[in-house]
């Protein structure tokens, strides 16, 4: 069974939902049909330091969010859901990190862009180097991960410390095995003078003998058709493990190599592999340790492009301690209110055993369209004053817990200066903004597009950013009872929530 079909039928017996029924925006995932490991998983919230080495000023626990830990392997978390760390037999295989974006690049992450709007800027700057730093606020790439921290774009572009994308849920499922959270992706280029309107949900989920399940759902919720994606884009250390192998369709293997540059990245159609990468310390070992990326064959689900993956050392000119690898597709159309399923396996143990788990789990991963069409409810109460959406308390409204078609996310922010809490579709409410004078010469094509532009800081520390209420509707639905929401006078309600209906 695909993917595709996999979902339907998933929605069919309601593990997507299409039944009325309390539900909580995270239980969005669809099922893999895969069974949970019975060993021992482990899942903390408390940091403690992964015992590896990165790039000498950097401070982990800046990052950390939480880490998991299976048979032979341990995941850290970090802020943005993204993987900062992933240790095994072998040692940390995450990249040491650069001071300009530690845990933002080199990382396991999702990443997206819209090549209409990123294309036409990268060709100025490749033509004008000297001009690329000045024009990086006009730069549209989307990281789950955060922001980078340096680069001499508008407003220094510098922030005093490392913004993951923030974390509006999260939970550990102790029976299933599974660390579920939804994130809100972050303008890499930070400031930036586009918005960010993508919602990730990311499961990491134990099967046991050394496989990790990684399921995310990927949510458009602003202004831009978006058509280019990374998913998952990541790498290892080339100095833990030297070689990468890429698998064939008649199930045998290869050892591929490559640089990661400007002037070319070798790729290849996942539709002419065995649906993994690996990387080990020596292939001609079986019991060498190893670690694999299972992406799939690619699928026939409409609007998702090509399909590749992509492999290479990063560094032109200085190498760095990163071999990149990053599953692409290209030309995929992700609407506004459109919504994306995406799943990945990391399988770590010895060479012999990662080559025959990844071709097993192969089958059941890829990426996939969705679409939401239950009536489930994400139950809010007011608690003490404050809005919740789990522990009960005074019931308040019931919103739509996932992106059904002409609903928008509800989203709780507080003003930390004050201690406001903010009702609002908008998570930009409380950034502060500053007019940017446009650097294109006026008879560049794309020069009108940022003419009275601005740039957003929505990394300034007084934002809280609290939680994914769930999604009320734009427009009064007309097959259900609705009303306008309508908050306590102790909660300000943001006039971009003022006309979204609920059901009733």
């Amino acid at each position: 069974m695909n993917l595709r079909n996999a979902i339907v039928l998933a929605c069919a017996i309601g593990l997507v939902g299409c039944q009325s029924r309390a539900a909580s925006v995270l239980d969005i995932f669809p099922g893999s049909g895969l069974s949970a490991g019975t060993g021992r998983t482990v899942c903390s919230f408390d940091y403690e330091q992964s015992g590896s080495k990165w790039t000498p000023g950097l401070d982990e626990e800046k990052v950390f969010l939480a880490s998991l830990q299976g048979d032979g392997w341990r995941l850290g978390v970090g802020k943005g859901g993204q993987i900062y760390s992933l240790r095994g037999p072998f040692g940390e295989s995450v990249p040491p990190q650069r001071i300009v974006s530690p845990w933002n690049d080199e990382v396991w992450q999702f990443v997206i862009t819209s090549e209409k709007l990123v294309g036409p800027v990268q060709d100025y700057q490749n033509a004008n180097p000297k001009l690329r730093e000045t024009t990086m606020p006009l730069t549209y790439f989307i990281h789950q991960a955060g922001i980078y921290v340096q680069g001499k774009g508008f407003d220094g572009g510098r922030v005093s410390a490392p913004f993951y994308s923030p974390c509006l849920r999260k939970r550990w499922n102790a029976e299933t095995k599974t660390l579920e959270l939804v994130n809100w992706m972050q303008q890499a280029r930070t400031p930036c003078v586009w918005k960010s309107g993508i919602l990730v949900y990311t499961a990491y989920r134990d099967l046991g003998r050394g496989i990790v399940e990684v399921n995310q759902v990927v949510h458009n919720f602003g202004a831009e058709k978006l058509d280019y994606l990374n998913a998952p884009w990541g790498g290892v250390r080339p100095s833990v493990f030297p070689f990468t192998i890429l698998s064939n369709p008649d199930g045998s293997w290869q050892e591929v190599a490559g640089t990661w540059g400007w002037d070319g990245v070798p790729d290849r159609d996942l539709n002419k592999t065995g649906g993994w990468e690996a990387w080990v310390q020596n292939p001609k070992d079986d019991d060498s340790p190893a670690l694999a990326l299972v992406f799939g064959i690619g699928g026939e689900s409409p609007g998702t492009g090509r399909q590749f993956i992509s492999w290479g050392t990063a560094g032109e000119g200085k190498v760095r301690d990163y071999q990149v690898t990053a599953l692409q597709a290209s030309k995929t159309d992700l609407q506004p209110g459109d919504s994306l399923s995406v799943r990945w396996y990391l399988v770590a143990g010895e060479f012999s055993k990662v080559r025959k788990l990844a071709a097993e789990v192969s089958g059941k991963a890829g990426i996939s369209r969705i679409e939401f069409k239950d009536s489930a409810k994400q139950p809010v109460w007011i608690t003490d004053g404050k809005v919740v959406t789990e522990g009960g308390g005074a019931p308040w409204i019931e919103l739509r817990a996932f992106p059904v078609k002409g609903a928008v996310p509800v989203f709780l922010l507080e003003d930390k200066r004050t201690g406001e809490q903010i009702i609002t579709a908008d998570p930009y409410a409380l950034a502060e903004t500053e007019p940017y004078p446009n650097p294109l010469p006026a008879d560049l094509a794309i020069h009108d597009l940022y003419n009275n532009r601005v740039v957003y800081k929505q990394y300034l520390p007084h934002i809280g950013y609290e939680n994914l209420l769930g999604y009320a509707y734009a427009e009064k639905p007309d097959e259900i009872p609705a009303a306008k929401i309508r908050c306590p006078k102790e909660i300000v309600l943001d006039k971009s929530a003022a006309e979204l209906w609920f059901p009733q």
